[in-house]
């Protein structure tokens, strides 16, 4: 007996390739959509070997008789970093903004003004996603603690340098006062001295204060900062003993700041520079004076460093206006800083500097690895770099 085998339904099996050909062309829509839709923030720097957690940590100061509220950001090596955030999480990192003023705060942030850029490319720096896990497990050992001396906008304008050092072994926090006070050029004169000096305290506070954590080794402390927070990052390695090393990003002047004016340098104790600075900057003003190393520089830790980018400007050395406009290959930026490719290379360079001094200072007994590692990435790096060293 042989069966009859069943007809072919050539209309039947028309239509099932047609649907499936339309869902495959579907579903490619869909990933080329989502690979349009993401941007890497972070170029081409190669990240170590931690995962990144962050979180935020609040500390009551109760010693003196009026107590005082520090909200502290700190990035660190994490056991895993499964919640990773979004951009849009370190510009809203207070939760103050709705989705309107996240895109007006960015173009703004990036160029100066409202509308400079598409929707669609704005959401699509808002919606990337960062290295660091939000509230991750600390990893176990003992790490380095840097911490950024008190510039506000540091949380959205430094969470790439952040996250960068911590996953290559290093707690970097940012420690600042809740509510907030004013900005420097919005004090009256007679109270920006007291200002500074509050920050100086709040910021030794906080060292004390991280330094209880298992996980922080309170040997190796060193501080970070930008843009007008150098002036108080110095007064602060004056006073405190245990500060191993600085890090300025377009940030130290020892000859004037924006709170104490030209009294800076009669504040300066040569004596007490007695660490290693790492002087990174613009090599012309805005005005194409030329930048020299500091006059204090010769009398300065021998293994001081001094590094001025010819092709940078003050802007290129936080990731809003400088890394974030490279990676976009923008030039609507603003007038203190540099766009397209030359300012994603730049902010990499910065990056890549900053580690190398780190580990120089805190893992080294010399600074022959920082010269080194520094004349390599200056032969292939497309910038012109001028580097010095204390002349004893």
């Amino acid at each position: 007996m042989v069966l009859n085998e069943p007809k072919l339904d050539f209309t039947s099996v028309i239509r099932y390739m047609k649907f499936n050909f339309l869902a495959l062309l579907f579903l490619l829509a869909i990933n080329i959509y989502n690979a349009q839709s993401q941007i890497n923030l972070y170029g081409n720097l190669k990240f170590g070997p931690h995962d990144v957690g962050v979180k935020q940590l609040t500390y009551t100061d109760t010693s003196k008789e009026n107590s005082r509220t520090i909200q502290i950001t700190h990035w660190y090596p994490a056991k895993d970093n499964l919640e990773q955030l979004k951009f849009s999480e370190y510009l809203d990192y207070k939760k103050e903004l709705n989705e309107t003023e996240l895109v007006r705060d960015i173009s703004i942030g990036i160029g100066g003004k409202e509308n400079l850029f598409s929707i669609d490319s704005l959401e699509s720096v808002l919606n990337a996603n960062m290295r660091a896990g939000k509230d991750a497990e600390e990893k176990d050992g003992k790490f380095p603690l840097l911490i950024w001396s008190i510039r506000y906008g540091t949380v959205e304008y430094q969470n790439i340098i952040s996250e960068y050092l911590a996953s290559h072994g290093f707690v970097v926090a940012f420690a600042e006062d809740t509510p907030n006070s004013l900005y420097p050029w919005q004090l009256q004169s007679t109270d920006k001295t007291d200002v500074l000096y509050q920050q100086v305290s709040d910021i030794n506070t906080s060292i004390e204060f991280l330094t209880t954590y298992d996980y922080i080794d309170s040997t190796k402390i060193g501080l970070l900062s930008w843009s007008y927070a150098g002036e108080s990052a110095i007064l602060t390695q004056m006073s405190n003993p245990d500060i191993d090393l600085v890090v300025g990003l377009s940030a130290l002047s020892f000859s004037s700041g924006v709170y104490l004016g030209g009294e800076l340098a009669e504040k300066i104790d040569v004596e007490k520079l007695s660490v290693p600075y790492l002087i990174m900057t613009q090599r012309f003003r805005a005005n194409g004076a030329v930048m020299t190393p500091p006059n204090v520089f010769d009398s300065m830790h021998s293994n001081s460093r001094y590094v001025a980018f010819h092709e940078l400007a003050h802007g290129s050395f936080n990731a809003l206006e400088g890394m974030i406009p490279g990676v976009l290959k923008t030039n609507k930026v603003h007038s203190w800083s540099r766009g397209g490719e030359i300012a994603r290379i730049g902010y990499e360079a910065i990056c890549q500097i900053t580690l190398l001094f780190l580990n120089a200072v805190l893992k080294e007994t010399n600074s022959d690895s920082f010269d080194s590692g520094v004349l390599l990435i200056k032969e292939n790096l497309p910038l012109e770099l001028t580097l010095a060293s204390p002349v004893k």
